[in-house]
């Protein structure tokens, strides 16, 4: 942290619930890059507000050699501090975005492949209808008007050159 002052543990809870509600509430439906990034920064812009006021005493890693800032130091570090906040916010926007991104597809692709099994045991085997039968008119169809002449009938025994009798005695 680039604050001089320890955070106490009941302000570090309370900004961990009050984050992890506001992110259970937010997380109803997918959002992309610029609405993540402005609600980080929302955020983080409260927990420096609410960390910078709950601010203990100074830490003890940090010397000061002399007690009193001046104001360019303080609006250095807020500087320092708002440019921190932006490139954290803008940073795990395009993190969260494109890891939420990969593991809807992730979830999609998975959901098809550990489904398609399933589906194919619950399909209704369907058996094939049986073929109608062609409604048959009842009497034949003339054709009026055609004549086949040029069609040749070779039906029945081949026709003899000489008839034959068929009564006894007869002459051939």
């Amino acid at each position: 942290m680039t604050s001089a002052h320890d955070i106490p543990i009941p302000a570090l809870l309370t900004a961990f619930a009050a984050t992890s509600a506001l992110g259970w509430l937010a997380g109803g439906r997918r959002r992309g890059v610029p609405a993540i990034g402005t609600g980080l920064l929302a955020v983080q812009g409260a927990l420096h507000l609410v960390f910078s006021g709950a601010g203990g005493p100074p830490s003890r890693h940090h010397h000061h050699a002399e007690p009193v800032t001046t104001a360019m130091e303080t609006m250095d570090a807020d500087a320092g501090m708002l440019a921190a906040h932006f490139v954290a916010a803008a940073v795990c926007a395009l993190w969260l975005a494109r890891g939420e991104a990969a593991f809807f597809r992730l979830a999609h692709a998975v959901g098809h492949l550990a489904f398609t099994p399933l589906r194919l045991l619950l399909t209704v085997v369907r058996l094939p209808a049986a073929p109608r039968p062609v409604p048959q008119s009842p009497r034949p169809r003339r054709l009026h008007g055609v004549h086949l002449t040029h069609a040749l009938t070779r039906r029945g025994p081949p026709a003899f050159a000489a008839p034959l009798a068929t009564a006894p005695g007869a002459a051939a």
